[in-house]
C-alpha cells in the first residue's frame, strides 16, 4: 500500500478495492491507509456509505464534497457558475466531477477513502465511476472497502468495482496477531492452545476476536480456559450486529441463519427449507448468498457456519421457548427423513420440555449405541439420561440397564444405582440375569465381593426354576469371582472344580459363558500351582472370546492376563495388555483403562521393566481413573506395583508417602488384590531396617494366601522373602523350611521365574559349594525367562560369592552382566550394589552404565557423532589421527552399547544431542537417578508411625 500511495503522490493515479467478509477488519485497514496518507503528501477526502442512506441520492458524494471545501478558498466555488456544490445535477449525474475539478486543477495530491462501498447510492456510484475513469496522470488515489457477498447485483456497482486497478482480499489474522490482540485485551501473553482455540472459533476475524474477549471479560474468564469453554461462549452482540445486516441485504437470511444454527451438522438445503418453511429454491438462493458473504460454508451437502462463534451467538439470540420449539421440530424432521439416530438425538438433547414423542426413547437408545462404538461414553450417557425423562415402566428399565452398562466404564457406584433400579422394572429372566451380572461386576470393582455374591445367589435361585442354563452361567460367574477374591473354601473348591471340569462347552454356550469357564479353569490351576500348560492354554482360549459390549465381563477381563503373567508367559501377557488398552481407549472406558494399566504394571515388574512399571502404575492411580466410592478391587494391584518399583529405584521415602496417601500404611483391606501390597510393603519395611514389621507383613500375606488355597509361589514368593528376614534375625531353621517348600511348589508349577527366585534364596542360605551351585542353577533357569531383574539379582549374588572366594575374574564377569541388566531395568538400588562389588572385585568401572548413550566413552561418542554426520570410516580415522581399524572397533562398541544394528540406528540416539555434549534430560552425568541411594536411615522418620 505504501508503494501505491507513493505512486499516486507522484502523479500516477491509483485505485485500490479492499474486500473482506463482515468483521474481517476492512475499516481498520482503511484507517491504517488514511494514517499513511500524510506521509506521502496526500490530502484526505473521506466518506462512509450507510445502509440506511442507500436510497438517498448523492449521500456519499455530499460527504466527499464536505471534505473538498476545506481544500479550496470560498471564491473557488464561484467558478462553478453559482451552482451549490452540495447539490450535483441529478439529471446528468456529473455534479461530483465538476465540483472536484477546481481541486484537481490545483494539483493537490488527494486520497479518497470510501468505506462500505456496497451501500453507496446509485447516483454517487455513477459520479465515482466517471471520476475514476479520469484518474490517469493525476495525483489521486481512491481506496474503497466493500463487504464480500453484500454488493447489489446492478450494472452500475459492477462497473465501478471492475474499474479498480488493485484489489486486496483480507483474510483471518495469523496466530501471532491473534496472540497480540489477546495480550492487549488481558494484559498478558496467552498460551498457544488458547490462541488456536480462538482462531478456530472466530476464523481469525478481528471483530469476532474482540467480541469474544469482551464476552470473556464480562464473565471474569482469563486466557487459560480450555478450547471447549471457548466454543461455549456466545457473545450475543455478534448476532445482534450481523443478523439485521444480512436480513437487510437479503430478506429471509436471518431465518436461514437461525435454522442452520439449530440444525448444526445436520443442515442441508432440504432440511433448512423445511425448518424455515421457505420454498426450496428460495432457501437455496439465500444459502448461496450467505456462503458468498462468508457467513456460511457449503462443504459437500452439509451447510455450516464459517465461524463457529457466530453459530453460538445466533443460537443464544433466539428466545428459549422458540429455540426449544425449533429443536423439537428439527428432531421430527430429521427422524421422518431417515437421518442417523445420533443426529436426531442431538436435537432431542436440546429440547428442555417433555416432547411426548413415542419414538424418542428408541432413537436415544440407538444413538447411545452409535457413540459408544466411537468411545464417547459421556455422550451416550447424556442420551440415555434424556430418554429417562420421557419414559416409564419397561422402557425405563431398558434405558436404566443400558445406562448402568455405560456407567461401568467410568463410575461403578453410579452403575450399581442405575442397575438396581432397572432390576425392579425388568420382569424377563434373560434381562434380569444380564442385569445381575452387571451389578455383580460393579460391586466387585468397588471392592464389595460379599454383595456381589449375594446378587448372584439371588439370581441363581430366580433363574433355576425357569432357565437352567442361565442359572449355570450365574453359578460359574460366582465361582470365578470367589476364585478371584481368594474366597475359596472346601465346598466352593469342589463347586469350582465341577464347573471348570465342564469344558469344553457345547456350541450353544455364549462368548461370556465360555470366557467365564475358561478363565475359571485357568485361574484355579494357577491358584493350586498345577498343570501350568493347561492353565496357559485355557487363558489363551479365554482371550479369544469376542467382547460384544463395553461392560462385557469387565471385572474379570484381566484374569487370563493374570494367569499368563503367573505362568511366565510375559511377552504374550504384555501384548495382550496392549490390545486391552487399545480396546479400552477406543471404547472410552476409564475403568478398563485403569485395570489394564494396573495389570501391565504388574507384568512389567515381573519382566524387570521398572521404568515402564512406574509409568503404568501411576497412570492407573491418576485422578479420574479411580473410583470416588473408595478402593477399587484393582487399586491394590497398582499401588503394590508402584511401591515395588519405588523400592527398586531406591525411592523409599516416596514409597512410604504413597502408602500414607492411600491410607494403606496401617491396615490393609482383606481383598485378594491387596495381598500383593502386603508382600511389597513387607519388603519395603525390611529395606528401611524394620525387619520385624516387614516379616509380619510377609507372614500375613502368606496366611491370607494359604487360607484361600493359593499355593503357587509364582503368584507371590512370600516364603523366600520371609526366609531372608528369618535368616537375618537368626532363625535359620525356619528360613530353610520356608525356602525348601517354595522351591518344591515352584518346581511343581514349572514357572522359571518362581524356580529361579527360590533357588537364589536357597543359594544365599546355603554354605560353600552348595550355595554356589544353587546360585548357578538360578542363573541358568532365569536365563531362559523374561525376568531380567531377577536374573540380575542372581548374577549379583553369584558374583559376590565368587569374589569372597577370591575368584575375581569370574566374579567380575558376572557382576558386569548384572550391571548391564540393572541399567536396562532401571533398578538403581541394585545397580549401586553391583558397582560397589565391581570395585571390590578389582574392576575400575568408569561409569555406572554399560548400555545406553551414557555408557559411551568420550572417544566413542565423538566417533558416533561423526558417523551420524555421514563421514566414512576413513574420513573419521583421518580426523582423529588413528587407523581405520580403530574406528571400526569404536563403532562396534557403540553399536553394542546402543543395541543398534549399524549406522542407520544411531540417528535416534543422537537426535537430542546436536552438539554431542552434555547429558540427556533427567539423567545426571553419573547415570544415577534422582533420589537413588536412600537407605534405611532415610526412612526412619517415615516409618515412625508404623
Amino acid at each position: 500500500m505504501h508503494d501505491i500511495l507513493k505512486s499516486a503522490g507522484e502523479g500516477r493515479g491509483q485505485s485500490v478495492l479492499v474486500e473482506g467478509t463482515a468483521g474481517m477488519g476492512r475499516t481498520r485497514f482503511l484507517r491504517s491507509v488514511m494514517d499513511a496518507a500524510e506521509e506521502h503528501g496526500l490530502h484526505l477526502l473521506t466518506a462512509r456509505a450507510r445502509a440506511a442512506e442507500q436510497g438517498v441520492g448523492y449521500s456519499l458524494a455530499q460527504q466527499l464534497m464536505a471534505g473538498a471545501r476545506t481544500l479550496l478558498a470560498g471564491d473557488a466555488f464561484g467558478a462553478l457558475g453559482g451552482r451549490d456544490p452540495d447539490g450535483p445535477d441529478p439529471a446528468t449525474g456529473q455534479g461530483l466531477p465538476q465540483a472536484l475539478a477546481p481541486v484537481l486543477a490545483t494539483g493537490t495530491p488527494l486520497l479518497l477513502a470510501i468505506d462500505d462501498l456496497q451501500w453507496a447510492d446509485t447516483p454517487s456510484l455513477r459520479c465515482l465511476g466517471y471520476f475514476m475513469a479520469r484518474l490517469e496522470n493525476t495525483p489521486v488515489a481512491v481506496v474503497a472497502t466493500v463487504a464480500l457477498g453484500e454488493t447489489p447485483g446492478d450494472e452500475v456497482m459492477a462497473e465501478v468495482l471492475s474499474a479498480f486497478r488493485h484489489r486486496v482480499l483480507l483474510r483471518g489474522l495469523s496466530a501471532a496477531d491473534t496472540a497480540r490482540l489477546a495480550a492487549e485485551a488481558f494484559g498478558r501473553a496467552p498460551a498457544q492452545p488458547f490462541v488456536d482455540a480462538c482462531r478456530t472459533a472466530t476464523g481469525g476475524s478481528p471483530y469476532l476476536l474482540e467480541a469474544l474477549f469482551r464476552e470473556m471479560r464480562l464473565h471474569g474468564l482469563r486466557p487459560g480456559i480450555t478450547a471447549d469453554r471457548v466454543r461455549e461462549l456466545a457473545p450475543v452482540e455478534v448476532a445482534d450486529t450481523l443478523l439485521p445486516r444480512y436480513e437487510r441485504a437479503y430478506p429471509g437470511a436471518g431465518t436461514v441463519l437461525e435454522a442452520v444454527a439449530v440444525l448444526d451438522g445436520s443442515a442441508t438445503g432440504a432440511t433448512v427449507a423445511r425448518l424455515t418453511g421457505l420454498d426450496g429454491l428460495r432457501a437455496a438462493d439465500l444459502v448461496e448468498v450467505l456462503v458468498r458473504a462468508g457467513a456460511l460454508t457449503g462443504q459437500g451437502s452439509v451447510i455450516r457456519f464459517a465461524q463457529p462463534l457466530v453459530r453460538t451467538a445466533v443460537l443464544a439470540r433466539i428466545p428459549p421457548s422458540r429455540r426449544d420449539a425449533l429443536h423439537a421440530r428439527a428432531a421430527r424432521l430429521l427422524q421422518e427423513s431417515g437421518a442417523p439416530a445420533e443426529e436426531v438425538a442431538s436435537q432431542l438433547l436440546c429440547v428442555r420440555s417433555r416432547s411426548g414423542l413415542h419414538w424418542m426413547c428408541a432413537v436415544l437408545c440407538a444413538a447411545a449405541g452409535e457413540v459408544i462404538q466411537r468411545g464417547d461414553a459421556d455422550r451416550a450417557r447424556a442420551y440415555l439420561r434424556r430418554g429417562l425423562e420421557e419414559c416409564e415402566g419397561l422402557c425405563q428399565g431398558k434405558l436404566l440397564h443400558a445406562l448402568g452398562q455405560i456407567e461401568l466404564a467410568a463410575d461403578p457406584a453410579a452403575a450399581v444405582e442405575h442397575l438396581r433400579r432397572a432390576l425392579g422394572l425388568r420382569p424377563d429372566i434373560p434381562g434380569r440375569v444380564d442385569i445381575r451380572l452387571c451389578i455383580a461386576h460393579a460391586l466387585q470393582l468397588l471392592g464389595r465381593p460379599a454383595e456381589a455374591e449375594r446378587v448372584l445367589l439371588e439370581g441363581i435361585g430366580e433363574a433355576r426354576s425357569v432357565r437352567e442354563r442361565s442359572a449355570e452361567m450365574l453359578r460359574a460367574e460366582r465361582c470365578l469371582l470367589r476364585e478371584l477374591n481368594l474366597a475359596v473354601d472346601v465346598d466352593m473348591d469342589a463347586d469350582t472344580a465341577g464347573t471348570a471340569a465342564s469344558l469344553p462347552l457345547d456350541a450353544a454356550a455364549t462368548p461370556g459363558d465360555r470366557h467365564t469357564r475358561l478363565s475359571l479353569a485357568a485361574l484355579r490351576s494357577s491358584r493350586r500351582g498345577e498343570q501350568r500348560d493347561l492353565a496357559v492354554r485355557r487363558a489363551r482360549q479365554a482371550l479369544q472370546e469376542e467382547h460384544p459390549t463395553l461392560d462385557w465381563r469387565i471385572a474379570t477381563r484381566t484374569v487370563p492376563l493374570q494367569v499368563l503373567s503367573q505362568a511366565d508367559e510375559l511377552d504374550l501377557a504384555l501384548a495382550e495388555c496392549q490390545a486391552l488398552l487399545d480396546r479400552a481407549g477406543a471404547e472410552g472406558s476409564r475403568t478398563l483403562l485403569a485395570m489394564a494399566h494396573g495389570m501391565r504394571a504388574e507384568v512389567r515388574y515381573r519382566t524387570g521393566d521398572i521404568t515402564g512399571c512406574l509409568r503404568d502404575a501411576r497412570t492407573a492411580l491418576a485422578p479420574g481413573q479411580t473410583s470416588p466410592a473408595g478402593h477399587w478391587s484393582r487399586t491394590g494391584q497398582a499401588v503394590a506395583a508402584l511401591v515395588a518399583s519405588l523400592l527398586e529405584t531406591g525411592e523409599l521415602r516416596q514409597a512410604n508417602r504413597l502408602l500414607r496417601e492411600f491410607g494403606l500404611d496401617a491396615g490393609v483391606p482383606d481383598a485378594a488384590s491387596f495381598a500383593a501390597l502386603l508382600f511389597h510393603r513387607g519388603r519395603l519395611r525390611a529395606a528401611c531396617g524394620y525387619l520385624e514389621a516387614g516379616l509380619a507383613d510377609l507372614m500375613e500375606c502368606g496366611r491370607r494366601l494359604t487360607a484361600a488355597g493359593q499355593l503357587n509361589p509364582s503368584v507371590m514368593s512370600w516364603r523366600s522373602e520371609a526366609a531372608l528376614i528369618h535368616a537375618a534375625l537368626g532363625d535359620r531353621g525356619t528360613a530353610l523350611l520356608l525356602v525348601d517348600e517354595e522351591l518344591g511348589r515352584a518346581r511343581q508349577w514349572g514357572g522359571r521365574r518362581a524356580i529361579g527366585r527360590a533357588l537364589r534364596v536357597s543359594g544365599l542360605l546355603a554354605k560353600g559349594r552348595t550355595g554356589e551351585t544353587a546360585l548357578r542353577e538360578a542363573v541358568e533357569v532365569l536365563e531362559a525367562s523374561s525376568a531380567r531383574l531377577d536374573l540380575a539379582r542372581s548374577l549379583t549374588d553369584l558374583g559376590i560369592v565368587l569374589r569372597k572366594a577370591s575368584r575375581l575374574g569370574e566374579a567380575r564377569e558376572h557382576l558386569r552382566r548384572a550391571q548391564s541388566l540393572t541399567e536396562q531395568c532401571g533398578a538403581t538400588m541394585l545397580a549401586q550394589t553391583v558397582r560397589q562389588e565391581l570395585l571390590a572385585a578389582g574392576a575400575r568401572p568408569r561409569r555406572l552404565t554399560e548400555v545406553g548413550i551414557d555408557a559411551l566413552t568420550p572417544t566413542e561418542r565423538r566417533v558416533a557423532l561423526m558417523a551420524v554426520a555421514k563421514l566414512t570410516n576413513r574420513e573419521i580415522a583421518m580426523k582423529m589421527f588413528v587407523t581405520q581399524r580403530t574406528v571400526e572397533l569404536h563403532l562396534s562398541r557403540v553399536y553394542r552399547k546402543l543395541s543398534v544394528p549399524g549406522r542407520s540406528g544411531l540417528t535416534d540416539h543422537f537426535a537430542e544431542l546436536p552438539g554431542g555434549t552434555g547429558t540427556r534430560a533427567g539423567h545426571p552425568a553419573d547415570g544415577r537417578r534422582p533420589g537413588a541411594g536412600i537407605g534405611a536411615q532415610d526412612c526412619a522418620d517415615d516409618m515412625a508411625a508404623v
